[in-house]
């Protein structure tokens, strides 16, 4: 009998990484396995928990302007969504960002005015 172990990655080390076709990570930081395709940075979530959409965003300077981005489907449960910008921490909800519907906007809140052009954020929920 053997044994598979995936590489332990962190979200950080993750997200800008292009996972090959068939490639396997464990994230310590989200507890989920993601696969590559060859083609989306980060990987995809697969296994438990694959039912959770998980973006990669780079924010254009109109972003910057308008103080949010919109994401391509409404979250199911806003509240849950983590958002963390490559080369930093993970962002709090309510504190610095807000999610109503398929907006999630900083405008007053902990990451307005710390968001540049290029910026990337990655989002799940």
């Amino acid at each position: 009998m053997a044994i598979f172990k995936a590489p332990k990655i962190t979200t950080t080390q993750r997200v800008g990484l292009l996972l090959e076709k068939s490639e396997i990570v464990y994230d310590t930081d989200s507890n989920l396995f993601y696969g590559g395709n060859g083609s989306d940075l980060g990987g995809f979530p697969i296994g438990q928990g694959a039912s959770q959409t998980y973006l990669s965003y780079t924010l254009t300077s109109q972003d910057i302007q308008n103080k949010f981005i919109t994401l391509p489907e409404t979250p199911n449960n806003p509240e849950l969504l983590r958002l963390n910008i490559i080369g930093g921490i993970e962002q709090i909800n309510s504190i610095d960002f807000t999610v109503s519907g398929a907006l999630v906007s900083w405008d007053a809140l902990g990451l307005d005015s710390f968001l540049e052009e290029n910026d990337i954020l990655t989002i799940q929920y």
